[in-house]
């Protein structure tokens, strides 16, 4: 395991936009779609909105990403 530390959140978002983009990509490719649990909150709206921009929104393979809501808070009990 190893730990990056950014110098800003928006290096972390960039980073983090890259990785999902590359971990989609080849989920696609392998197995013919993506599965991502994304989760609520405030934590991770930096990185849904560079998601959200070029070019990750138009490299994306949307058509084969399958997304669930990971966020317990809309979960009934």
């Amino acid at each position: 395991m190893s730990l990056t530390v950014f110098p800003d959140a928006a290096a972390l978002a960039n980073a983090a936009a890259a990785r999902f983009a590359a971990l989609a990509a080849q989920a696609a490719a392998d197995h013919g779609r993506f599965l991502v649990a994304l989760s609520g909150g405030s934590t991770p709206q930096a990185l849904f909105a560079r998601l959200a921009q070029p070019p990750y929104r138009d490299a994306l393979p949307w058509p084969h990403t399958h997304v669930f809501w990971g966020d317990e808070r809309l979960v009934p009990p």
